[in-house]
């Protein structure tokens, strides 16, 4: 078992939410059992010990022993809780560094919530701004328009997405934690900028990640260019996001609204009903949002009640956004001037981020019948990515639009990851103009578009074409785009053959390919036997794992005893110097590495299997092992059909 804590977290958790929610005396008595077990498995440990062991998954262990600590008031589960605080991650973060870029993500999110859990047990500031900074990182420099981040579970570099919006991105466990961490952080400080981050995760990635009609969670939520949701079946595939999938769909309540002194905060437009009992006030909030424009927030009091009803002003809804009270309209400030935005055309071309919304705080004496409306308008507009503007999202408000481009190809056997769809499916926009508007119009339903000649596929690259695009969270059991390349005329000419040639070797790749080993990703590395002399840390190039360095390893790949095989792998420019190694099939020496000193990025190298190494055989055992030198970096190990490829 590779993450054992991370999987008990789970039972502390459960123990922690039977007597904080139902009273159940008995489930604190074992919890703190089983704390003080763990607090006798690390007893004997060093310092230095305990943090390598954090290298590896663990859960909200930070969290759960401080929330024991608030339990019991007991300082031994403070003290057990800061234990499993990763430091050469936090310490960073605490600084204001960037320690994200190459992390795992469902490792160092919870972490961060424990440090939030900390700051509001014990106040200790430190772990606010390593909570509040990791936060603000991810969502600014880290997330793609969806709220999810990542890809293979992994971190990337800051503000370098567009070359990583294929493949598997955007795991669900990540985007139930940074929701936890965004509802704690608001809940500390009110304001607007989490409950933006609440509305965009919870709308397009939260959504998007649970099949109403089969019933299937999502453990990843793809956001690439013709890609398909991740499925897992609810009595097939129990992973830690069909688990944390089931409480993130039971939470969608939290969080529509806080309550601070007299103030009631209504972040979320979601059709709800809420008591605030201390105030003796009840709210139904009646939307059909997200598809809708409109919400209506109906009172009834005790009795007439002085209150502040704070209301999140949506920055997508521009000055657009109207709200009245009994009939009678608000007098709103422009929202530039109102969120105090800089009001030159430089300065606002200069923002790289959205804006964050505003309150409109309406401060009166309210009793039962008074009726809040919204206007709650929503425009098309673009999100690219910050380092490739072409490599674009397209939002309708706060919603991700998703380019519908057909049914979804099931997998024969098993959930996961479905084969990858055919080339031509990839639509690519080219325009002059940057608006969508100028190259879309509204489809029948709310919410639903066409693009309209102004899509192309590299297999016809000079004939136009029509995209429907529907809001993501509508997409399920289709082929979609979430990210499109968006070029004018002449860039398209120069693209078109290039991309082609590209994505065609891509395809005859995987069509050919009978396994596929990702070193230096933990679930990959065992589906294929990974074994290793010495025992090696992973390394990350460009966003992608690997691993590399002195002695050997070795994954077990499968093939056909009666087809011609080969063997790819993959490498990257910057990782070939003094590096001298063998890499061997079922201990036989296949091939000496040799660099490739004009390849660029990572690249391919394809090396032939003799027959005779795979006869009778139904898989082998590929083994990298350093010879003078040190092994490079390997990206990828493929055993594939060769008589597949050129």
């Amino acid at each position: 078992l590779w993450s054992p804590w991370y999987t008990l977290h789970k039972t502390y958790a459960g123990l922690r939410d039977a007597y904080r929610h139902t009273g159940n005396r008995t489930a604190l008595e074992v919890e703190k059992k089983y704390a003080a077990w763990a607090e006798g498995v690390l007893a004997p440990m060093s310092d230095a010990q305990i943090q390598q062991m954090l290298n590896t998954e663990f859960g909200g262990m930070s969290e759960v022993l401080a929330d024991l600590y608030a339990d019991t008031g007991e300082q031994r589960w403070m003290d057990l809780s800061n234990k499993f605080e990763l430091r050469v991650f936090t310490d960073p973060l605490k600084r204001h560094q960037d320690s994200i870029a190459g992390r795992h993500g469902n490792t160092i999110v919870p972490q961060a919530i424990g440090s939030a859990a900390r700051f509001t047990y014990v106040d200790t500031p430190a772990d606010l701004m390593a909570a509040s900074y990791f936060f603000d990182r991810v969502v600014q420099h880290h997330s793609y328009a969806t709220g999810g981040h990542g890809l293979a579970e992994y971190f990337g570099p800051p503000d370098v997405l567009g070359s990583r919006v294929d493949g598997r991105t955007a795991e669900s466990c990540n985007v139930y934690n940074m929701l936890k961490l965004a509802r704690t952080l608001f809940g500390l400080r009110p304001d607007a900028y989490y409950a933006d981050f609440q509305e965009r995760a919870l709308f397009n990635h939260a959504l998007a990640s649970f099949d109403p009609e089969e019933r299937r969670m999502c453990y990843m939520v793809p956001v690439g260019r013709a890609v398909m949701h991740e499925y897992q079946g609810m009595l097939q595939s129990f992973t830690c996001c069909v688990g944390t999938g089931m409480e993130n769909h039971a939470l969608h309540g939290d969080g529509i609204y806080f309550e601070s002194g007299d103030t009631l905060y209504v972040n979320i437009f979601a059709p709800s009903t809420m008591e605030w009992s201390k105030a003796g006030v009840q709210l139904e909030q009646v939307t059909d949002f997200p598809d809708g424009e409109t919400a209506t927030l109906k009172l009834t009091v005790k009795s007439p009640k002085q209150f502040t009803l704070a209301v999140r002003r949506p920055w997508w809804a521009g000055d657009g956004f109207g709200i009245k009270v009994n009939g009678a309209a608000e007098t709103l400030a422009p929202l530039a001037k109102a969120a105090g935005r800089p009001q030159s055309q430089f300065a606002r071309a200069m923002q790289q981020f959205p804006p964050a919304s505003t309150y409109v705080e309406l401060k009166r004496t309210w009793k039962t019948g008074d009726v809040v409306e919204l206007t709650l308008p929503k425009s098309l507009h673009l999100e690219p990515t910050p380092d490739t503007p072409h490599v674009t999202a397209i939002m309708w408000g706060p919603l991700v639009l998703a380019g519908n481009l057909g049914p979804r190809v099931e997998r024969r056997r098993g959930d996961g990851p479905p084969a990858a769809p055919p080339i031509s499916l990839i639509p690519v926009l080219v325009s002059n103009q940057r608006d969508p508007q100028a190259w879309t119009k509204p489809a029948t339903n709310a919410g639903d578009f066409l693009i309209e000649n102004a899509a192309r596929v590299i297999t016809q690259p000079t004939v136009t074409t029509n995209v429907e695009l529907v809001p993501f969270y509508r997409a399920h059991r289709r082929t979609y785009s979430v990210y499109f390349d968006l070029f004018t005329p002449e860039e398209w000419d120069s693209k078109a053959a290039e991309y082609a040639a590209e994505r065609e070797r891509l395809r005859k790749l995987e069509a050919a390919t009978i396994g596929f080993a990702q070193p230096g990703e933990m679930q990959p590395e065992r589906d294929y036997n990974y074994q290793s002399e010495p025992n090696r840390a992973p390394l990350r190039v460009a966003g992608r794992a690997g691993r590399g360095g002195d002695g050997w390893f070795s994954f077990d790949m499968p093939v056909f005893a009666n087809s011609p095989m080969a063997l790819v792998v993959t490498y990257h420019s910057t990782q070939q110097e003094r590096m001298d190694f063998d890499i061997l099939v079922d201990g036989t020496r296949l091939a000496h590495f040799q660099p490739n000193p004009s390849a660029e990025g990572f690249f391919d190298v394809q090396y032939p299997i003799p027959a005779e190494l795979v006869k009778g055989k139904e898989k082998v055992t590929v083994k990298f092992q350093a010879a003078a030198g040190r092994i490079s970096t390997i990206f990828g190990v493929r055993t594939i059909k060769a008589d597949a490829m050129p």
